[in-house]
């Protein structure tokens, strides 16, 4: 399966210039209709033809990384059974609502490397089938599992969503995840997807419902890793709001947490795979530079990425933890290194294709040069 970045085309006119399609034709060995129809969206390209291109105009890969080519974590059998219950949603059965399981599982992996631009439309597609499947799913155990793994779902296309730009669809997604976790009762994902709601205020600046639902999240008789995102996001709140003691205390109470859950990880839900007591290290920085303490800041962001499983570094979401170690390095005054950290976030960002992550980039840098 090719998941191609929804700007590729975009970005393969910004680097053929002037350079007319026949030209390119010769030096790609494709046809020019070839190039214009993939260039204007009308067919998704290979990985072979983007990198040929990227070979034609000397781009130094930089549309071969807009384009991935992955394999479906499903052997034929299984695939032969989605195909069958998309079109007879009543003949869904347990194996089948695990197959979708593990494929999104693997979506979820795909992001880390490909950015959430790249998974946003066959994720918000996929979830419109598994919409249907809740509908018609017989009201037996089966439709109760299918309802739990849509909640994953629509959770994950709620962050996709958030993190590409769309809040009120972000929004939207998170609601519809709550809807079903609470349908089959599913603590873990109703505490996520409050927790994740809180995240998405936080990004839009509104501190006070930031904590309120991440308070919310911290009530679910969840899992502990669950409890503890909740908490040290309650951290960052009054970190925002200037409280130093509450933000240090919600951190302590967080790092127990993390400590007692890595004793129990068959109780780890599957979205959470990436976590562990030192993702809190990048929470603590983010907070220390929101109170003001840049150096602190930098010690903690510094230390939380170097400890960070090579899988997740290039992610576009841990690119904007690194953008943060740059404005912390600025405001401690060292502008040589956050020059450096600045360039490391544009190239995750330029990688993923990432561009809210490349628009901070960008006002970063403006501000640095003044």
């Amino acid at each position: 399966m090719v998941v191609v970045d929804p700007g590729f085309g975009r970005r393969m006119r910004e680097l053929r210039g002037d350079l007319p399609y026949r030209a390119l034709a010769r030096l790609t060995n494709y046809s020019h209709t070839y190039l214009w129809e993939i260039e204007t969206g009308r067919k998704p390209p290979t990985v072979d033809a983007a990198g040929r291109i990227d070979d034609a105009l000397g781009t130094g890969g930089a549309l071969a990384r807009l384009v991935t080519d992955y394999e479906l974590p499903l052997d034929g059998d299984q695939q032969d059974r989605l195909r069958v219950v998309r079109a007879q949603p009543r003949r869904l059965d347990a194996a089948t609502v695990d197959s979708l399981a593990t494929l999104l599982h693997h979506q979820r992996r795909l992001e880390d490397v490909a950015g959430s631009a790249t998974l946003l439309a066959p994720v918000t597609a996929q979830l419109a089938v598994i919409e249907t499947l809740v509908g018609e799913a017989p009201d037996d155990g089966v439709r109760a599992a299918t309802v739990r793994v849509g909640a994953q779902w629509a959770q994950f296309a709620g962050w996709l969503s958030g993190t590409t730009g769309d809040v009120a669809q972000g929004r939207a997604w998170y609601v519809r995840a709550m809807e079903w976790a609470s349908e089959v009762g599913d603590a873990d994902m109703i505490a996520t997807a409050l927790n994740m709601r809180g995240h998405l205020a936080w990004t839009c600046g509104q501190v006070r419902s930031l904590l309120a639902l991440s308070e919310a999240a911290v009530w679910q008789p969840a899992a502990l890793a669950v409890r503890a995102t909740a908490v040290q996001q309650q951290a960052r709140a009054y970190a925002l709001l200037g409280d130093g003691p509450a933000c240090d205390s919600r951190f302590d109470e967080a790092e127990d947490l993390s400590r007692r859950a890595a004793e129990r990880p068959d109780e780890l839900p599957p979205w959470l795979y990436f976590y562990d007591p030192d993702f809190l290290l990048l929470q603590r920085g983010l907070a220390q530079h929101y109170l003001g303490c840049h150096e602190l800041a930098v010690d903690l962001l510094a230390a939380g990425l170097d400890r960070l499983p090579a899988e997740y570094r290039r992610s576009d979401w841990i690119g904007w933890y690194v953008l943060q170690l740059a404005a912390a390095h600025a405001d401690a005054g060292d502008p040589d290194s956050a020059v450096d950290r600045l360039g490391e976030a544009q190239r995750i960002a330029d990688s993923t294709g990432a561009r809210r992550l490349a628009g901070d980039v960008d006002r970063l840098a403006r501000r640095l040069v003044r």
